[in-house]
């Protein structure tokens, strides 16, 4: 990606200018053909049910959605091969229709895994059991069937969020994560435990050995294009007594939320090198919160160090899900702060969309509640900003079902609005 930071044309400029103050909006269903102006919407407090004008796609352009572990649940769970694979089918054809080229797909959500795997058990999601296999590799057929139709498949996975303390009992003595549970002494090392839950601790070699390992694995064994993490690295404000005895043992000179941070980079430096020692081609990618500063105070993560230093992703995909009328975080401040804060080499910006507000009242937006209510083409207005952008590569929508599978008619607007700006 280029490193200018600058609006790509005057007619971009003006775009932004329009979306900033929440005027830019579709204009017409035949509408969408670039180098028309982006027009105003006319009855703010009605559903628009305008097609999207826009400027260019970008070439190579990522248009990406994500589907987690609930949309595989859906499809997988009591289900036999063949119907699993149509199912697929359907839905990978449902992201070409739309305009979509790369898919984002869920492969590990809780320290279980939807293939087999030496280091993690089954999800419960896959057969409805934790440990058991429903009966065939569902990544395979993921990654086959992605390529037959042109899609790009990157896996998902949480590094550090694990099972509850309850779903523990039931996973086998064989996996790392039993075997440290039941030993205090492991526990106390490689494991966090917070509100019920589990998680691996950072901070421990040997729990960023587990994770490594199970990045590898996937591209020792799948044809993937990516791997890629969301935004659960340290619990949300984690106490202090919760992971003490190993900040204590560390004999560091820094503070604990600095301590906290190092160990987040270190661990992403270590998947980003993993990666590239397995597939030089393979892109890793992450996805923190769409706020800077919440990623750096509450879960640890230094967002900006990532995105001003090589070595650590090919691309972050903050998920900026906000309205343009959002009181405290709008779309457009908030895309411009990471457009300039990104500035390394080789680092690009793909930009999480919230496709499931659409239609609903968004409760912590303030002034803004309404917007995703009274509007129905705000997608397509992201999206045409996010081009403007030179370090910006593509987006990512948020997520498959409520797109897909169950979307309300609101949606269902917003869907014809944003295909039009991807075909």
């Amino acid at each position: 990606m280029k490193k200018k930071r600058m609006l790509r044309t005057a007619s971009c400029l003006a775009a932004a200018i329009l979306t900033a103050s929440s005027l830019a909006a579709p204009v017409s269903a035949a509408g969408t053909e670039a180098g028309k102006v982006l027009g105003t919407l006319a009855g703010a407090t009605a559903v628009s049910s305008s097609a999207a004008s826009t400027s260019i796609a970008q070439q190579d352009e990522v248009n990406a959605i994500w589907i987690a572990f609930l949309d595989l649940q859906k499809i997988l769970t009591g289900r036999s091969e063949s119907q699993f694979t149509q199912s697929v089918r359907e839905m990978y054809q449902n992201c070409v229709d739309a305009g979509l080229n790369t898919v984002i797909v869920q492969v590990r959500p809780y320290g279980d895994s939807f293939y087999p795997s030496e280091n993690f058990p089954w999800s419960s999601y896959a057969s409805g059991v934790i440990g058991v296999s429903p009966g065939f590799d569902p990544l395979e057929i993921l990654v086959d069937e992605a390529h037959k139709m042109g899609l790009d498949f990157e896996a998902w996975v949480n590094p550090l969020r694990l099972m509850t303390t309850d779903e523990i009992q039931e996973v086998s003595p064989e996996y790392p994560v039993r075997q440290w549970y039941d030993d205090p002494k492991a526990a106390a090392e490689n494991l966090i435990s917070y509100n019920g839950r589990l998680y691996l601790n950072p901070a421990s070699e040997e729990a960023r050995e587990l994770i490594i390992d199970g990045v590898t694995e996937i591209i020792d064994g799948y044809d993937v294009d990516g791997i890629h993490i969301d935004d659960y690295f340290y619990p949300s404000s984690l106490p202090a007594n919760y992971d003490e005895a190993s900040y204590r043992a560390s004999g560091t000179s820094l503070s604990l939320a600095d301590w906290r941070r190092e160990n987040i980079t270190t661990l992403v430096g270590e998947m980003y090198d993993a990666v590239k020692a397995a597939d030089p081609a393979c892109t890793f990618g992450i996805s923190p919160r769409g706020i800077i500063s919440q990623n750096y105070e509450l879960i640890y993560a230094d967002v900006e160090y990532w995105a001003t230093h090589e070595g650590y992703c090919d691309y972050l995909a903050p998920q900026i899900y906000y309205g343009f009328e959002h009181a405290t975080a709008d779309y457009a401040k908030t895309l411009r702060q990471w457009s300039q804060m990104t500035t390394a080499d080789g680092v690009s910006l793909r930009i999480g969309l919230a496709a499931y507000k659409a239609g609903n009242a968004d409760a912590y937006a303030g002034s803004g509640k309404t917007e995703w209510q009274s509007y129905t083409n705000i997608l397509a207005r992201q999206i045409d900003l996010s081009r403007c952008y030179d370090n910006v590569e593509g987006t990512i929508l948020f997520r498959y079902e409520q797109i897909f599978v169950s979307p309300n008619s609101a949606m269902e607007l917003e869907k014809k609005n944003f295909t039009a700006l991807l075909q």
